[in-house]
């Protein structure tokens, strides 16, 4: 009977998600099995992982869960895609203890997961990372890395990228001005003096990552920039339109949001502009443009962040 692996991860955000990928790819590699990704539909999973050798199928689970008739309707049709599956592994990087019970009663014959508080109850000794209930929980890329290595007996889970085919632009950047809430947002008088300044290094082309919600601001910055220079609008594009665009671009700066983590999985240096979110350090690709140490961080901290400061760490990376 063929032993099935899945890897469940609904995550907080398409960014979160992709964080993992490393962990993702090391399972397959050692189990020698391509896995099933099951997360949240809102990841968009099946749009970067389908040309992936290392994934068998995708299952995607509601994204909204509000309501105890949601609730129950989601808890039911993971039960039952489980089932399906016959599966003998899963992989769970997630804190709730509702998928290990779902799995139990899915008849899943190992199961794996964290450890964290009423997840240590609901898992063996050497099934879970964290040994107790009161473990203080580190950061979730580290967790998963850290769980990731106990199960399959290994020293290391090395960061690794995606495949792909299309050939890199050397004059094209992606600058990502999407954001999914005010205090990712660096503002768009920014990004105009940023393209300005980037197309005087040469460059030509701009990806603009945007989304449906920021189509004002994605038109206040072409509008404002040099009429010589050729933009790629993303606010009324599908994930799967924008993706082959990144992967042709050089790299790729901007706010901290869904598409700088893919950039990296992609290979590319991802400068990504903080704010309230802390730094990234899963990637050696990820150059973190933060605010400065004296400053609190909030809602506001990004605002703090100047120009000056992205342009310099700019040119210290390209140089």
């Amino acid at each position: 009977m063929k032993e099935n692996i899945a890897i469940l991860n609904p995550g907080k955000g398409w960014g979160n998600f992709v964080t993992h990928m490393s962990c993702y790819k090391k399972i397959s590699e050692v189990r020698n099995k391509k896995v099933t990704i099951i997360t949240k539909k809102f990841s968009s999973a099946s749009s970067y992982l389908s040309d992936q050798n290392f994934v068998d199928k995708f299952i995607e689970i509601p994204d909204d869960t509000r309501g105890v008739v949601k609730k129950i309707s989601s808890i039911i049709y993971i039960y039952r895609e489980l089932k399906k599956l016959n599966l003998n592994e899963i992989f769970i990087f997630h804190s709730s203890p509702l998928f290990i019970l779902i799995s139990y009663f899915a008849k899943v014959k190992k199961i794996y997961a964290p450890g964290i508080k009423y997840q240590n109850f609901l898992l063996k000794k050497d099934f879970k990372y964290y040994k107790s209930y009161a473990s203080k929980p580190i950061d979730p890329v580290e967790e998963s890395k850290e769980l990731t290595k106990k199960i399959l007996s290994i020293d290391n889970v090395p960061f690794t990228t995606l495949n792909f085919n299309e050939k890199i632009d050397l004059k094209k950047i992606a600058v990502c001005i999407a954001c999914s809430g005010y205090e990712r947002q660096w503002g768009p008088e920014n990004y105009i003096k940023l393209i300005k300044f980037l197309a005087s290094k040469g460059y030509e082309k701009f990806l603009i990552i945007s989304g449906k919600d920021h189509e004002k601001i994605e038109n206040e910055i072409i509008q404002k920039s040099d009429k010589k220079l050729e933009f790629i609008r993303t606010s009324m594009k599908s994930i799967n339109e924008v993706i082959p665009e990144l992967k042709r671009c050089k790299l790729l700066i901007g706010n901290d949001t869904g598409f700088s983590h893919l950039a990296v999985a992609y290979g590319k240096k991802s400068l990504m502009i903080l704010g309230d979110c802390p730094r990234h350090t899963y990637s050696d690709l990820i150059v973190p443009i933060d605010k400065d140490e004296n400053v609190p961080r909030s809602s506001t901290s990004i605002k703090t962040i100047t120009f000056e400061k992205v342009s310099k760490i700019f040119e210290k990376v390209i140089n």
